[in-house]
């Protein structure tokens, strides 16, 4: 250690910082009274509510940023300005694009003999795990192993201290895990002093030795929480459960979610900074604050906890919850998971866009840099020959980009919920609904949740379920019934090594149609370097085959000749995952006091990737169906009647024209090799689906079926299903 070891290694004395407002004279404050030490050799986080200024005291400490008033001192000497001796790491990763990794690891040792940089770059690039990757260039590598290589060069330059902006959260689920066991060895190895931002808490308690919560802004240290637990952490722990618990009661339960890496957002004054707000498009008062705050109380009778409760927060729920936001509805919206979670990589459709567009969240989804999806490829066992369909611009929908985007479905999600956040959305995590409650009047009047171990109620006007899958209201109210006619079972795994095909087509979506019935197989980049695959069967077949999960996705794989040699190189990166019973409707999408929307109200076979389009579409009708309601004050079912037919409506075609495929795939691939099929096919993949006369197709394509069905002698008779009615 140096010769400033006996002093904190960072100490920060009644720091404040204010940005100038929109009006001269009033500025706006951020932080006040912060207080804080780190000791030399300690990993410290950050964590507190989005926009409280986490960033912002980041970049005052690392010398970016001159506070209003306070002093900040670092190895006993004020800052004044950025030092080389202290490394900053952000979340977009600043590799230079035009050096490989080496020259990247080594551009601050120029000044070092050639032999000693030689040393220094073989040593950390043996430490991050990029040994063999030494001359690739950025763009070959995935997210992960780009911030790897910005660790390798930060501990390169042997830095005193490192500070962290969210490194992490711009990298898949599972990638993420990896990243943060990694830091922790390397960290034990350096014993550098980390000062590192976080807005996820699973995080700051897996790599920290203390917990530093702010409060919402103007933002000061509120509590401290020591992490006395051993390294590496078991995240099933008791103690690590309970330090994670006690974080959260620090942030308090209306916490609102939704970070961002970029310091600008801190920024009141920046395009997307602020605290979170509602944004209105009509003349809407700001929402009133929630009573959500007493973590064990009902509220006094009479009294709303919010106008609208949204339970779940995927897809569905988050785009619900912004559109809210911005009509200034306010609502909650619930979610039994802590996000980022677990989620398969999933392809989307054009016609989220508008969605996007609509919600003011498409510079994010480009920010993101997901893989752009320009069109499908389908292949069919007995051939070699690829049948491609190009998206185009859509029009009549105001779209001008003809690409959609393949998603980790974890990172999307979060990135969704942040957004609904930063509108305005008031959020609530690992809060469990265990039903929705009913007057005597037969209206819904909230949810009783349970939440830390504790449970209680809370009251609304109207309640949501953007539940999912797990179709929370549906079942409650015994709703749901199985689609009869799709008994579909899916194997899935993300894979590196996977060979795309032709780089024309390498970033489509790829579906591969097996021998058997109504059995296929998808292939979706997820960055550069993973692709997401899964096989698709009828339950039947995959019940008959009392085989290891592993053996089972071998056989089929092997089973498509074109699809076996694309695979021949490809390694699963974790445990295999299988769902079923994939098809369901509910008898009502609606009642009063509630609806239902995405998954909670119907899905259907995903073989054309229709599931977040048609949440989000059913989000942004729901959404208008509630703004008229409340307007109104009238909750009743029949306000609810003309959302119910469209979304119907809506996922009838995706049904029938999925039906139809199974039917008779040759039919399709047929269909695809002609200029007009193509082109409705087209419209239909895009996701315009909501009027039944723009689709055609879909008549052409039941008089074929029939016609076949009666013909014994037609060549594509053999490849009929049996369920076709």
């Amino acid at each position: 250690m140096n010769s400033r070891s006996n002093h904190p290694a960072i100490s920060v004395r009644d720091l404040w910082m204010s940005f100038p407002g929109q009006r001269a004279g009033q500025p706006i404050l951020v932080l006040e009274r912060v207080n804080l030490e780190v000791k030399p050799g300690e990993f410290v986080c950050l964590v507190g509510p989005s926009g409280c200024g986490k960033s912002t005291l980041l970049n005052i400490v690392g010398g970016f940023l001159r506070p209003t008033r306070g002093d900040v001192i670092v190895e006993g000497e004020p800052v004044r300005h950025p030092d080389p001796r202290r490394i900053f790491v952000f979340q977009e990763n600043g590799v230079f694009p035009w050096l490989n990794v080496e020259e990247n690891i080594g551009f601050g040792l120029l000044a070092k003999s050639p032999a000693e940089r030689h040393r220094l770059v073989a040593h950390y690039l043996a430490m991050v795990g990029l040994g063999g990757f030494e001359r690739a260039y950025p763009r070959e590598l995935s997210g992960g192993m780009r911030q790897r290589a910005e660790i390798a060069r930060a501990l390169a330059a042997n830095p005193e201290i490192i500070y962290m902006d969210e490194p992490f959260g711009a990298l898949d689920f599972i990638t993420r895990l990896k990243m943060r066991a990694d830091l922790t060895r390397i960290w034990q190895t350096e014993k550098k002093t980390v000062l590192f931002v976080t807005h996820d808490i699973e995080e700051a308690v897996q790599l920290a030795d203390r917990v530093l919560v702010m409060s919402q802004r103007p933002a000061t240290i509120q509590t401290v929480i020591n992490v006395p637990l051993p390294r590496p952490r078991d995240l099933d722990s008791p103690g690590y459960l309970a330090t994670r618990d006690r974080i959260f009661a620090a942030m308090g339960m209306s916490l609102r979610i939704g970070e961002s890496a970029d310091p600008g957002d801190d920024n009141p004054n920046s395009p997307r900074g602020g605290a979170s707000r509602s944004r209105s498009t009509s003349e809407a008062k700001p929402p009133p604050q929630s009573s959500v705050s007493a973590p064990d109380a009902s509220p006094p009778a009479g009294k709303l906890d919010a106008q609208v409760i949204i339970i779940g927060a995927g897809p569905a729920g988050s785009t619900l919850a912004a559109y809210l936001a911005r009509a200034g509805i306010h609502h909650l919206l619930l979610d039994q998971s802590v996000h980022p979670r677990p989620h398969v990589g999933e392809s989307l459709v054009c016609s989220t866009t508008r969605i996007f567009q609509d919600i003011d969240f498409l510079p994010v989804m480009e920010q993101a840099q997901f893989v752009r999806k320009y069109g499908a490829v389908w292949t069919h066992w007995a051939d070699e020959q690829q049948r491609v369909i190009r998206f185009r611009e859509i029009p009549e929908l105001g779209l001008a980009q003809d690409y959609t985007y393949h998603v980790d479905r974890g990172r999307f999600d979060q990135l969704l919920l942040q957004h609904a956040a930063r509108q305005g959305s008031q959020v609530l995590e690992g809060a469990r609904v265990e039903r929705v409650e009913f007057g005597s009047d037969g209206l819904a009047t909230g949810v009783r949740l349970r939440q830390h171990g504790q449970e209680r109620a809370l009251r609304c006007q109207l309640v949501a379920d953007a539940s999912g899958r797990g179709t929370l209201l549906g079942s409650q109210l015994r709703l749901k019934r199985n689609d009869s006619l799709f008994h579909q079972f899916a194997v899935h795994n993300w894979f590196e090594g996977v060979d795309r095909g032709p780089a024309e087509t390498a970033d489509y979506i790829h579906i591969h149609v097996l021998p058997l019935p109504r059995a296929w197989v998808w292939l979706i980049p997820i960055d550069p370097t993973i692709t997401s695959v899964g096989i698709v069967t009828e339950g039947a077949d995959f019940a008959r085959g009392n085989m290891p999960v592993e053996d089972f996705f071998a056989r089929h794989v092997a089973s498509h000749p074109l699809l076996a040699r694309r695979m021949a190189r490809a390694r699963p990166i974790h445990e295999f995952s299988r769902e079923g019973n994939y098809s369901y409707v509910m008898d009502r999408f609606a009642g009063n006091g509630w609806l239902l929307v995405g998954d909670a109200a119907r899905f259907v076979d995903p073989v054309f990737s229709s599931g977040v389009s048609v949440a989000m579409e059913s989000a942004r009708r729901a959404a208008e169906a509630i703004i008229r309601a409340l307007a109104r004050n009238d909750l009743a079912a029949a306000a609810f009647a003309g959302y119910e037919r469209a979304v119907r409506a809506g996922v009838d075609i995706w049904r029938e024209f999925i039906l139809r495929y199974y039917q008779l795939p040759p039919l399709f691939l047929d269909l695809i090799s002609r200029p007009d099929g193509r082109r409705q096919l087209t419209q239909l993949l895009q996701g315009d689906v909501y009027d039944r006369a723009s689709v055609p197709i879909l008549e052409q394509m039941g008089a074929t079926i029939r016609a076949v069905s009666d013909d014994p002698n037609h060549p594509w008779h053999p490849h009929l299903s049996g369920h076709d009615h």
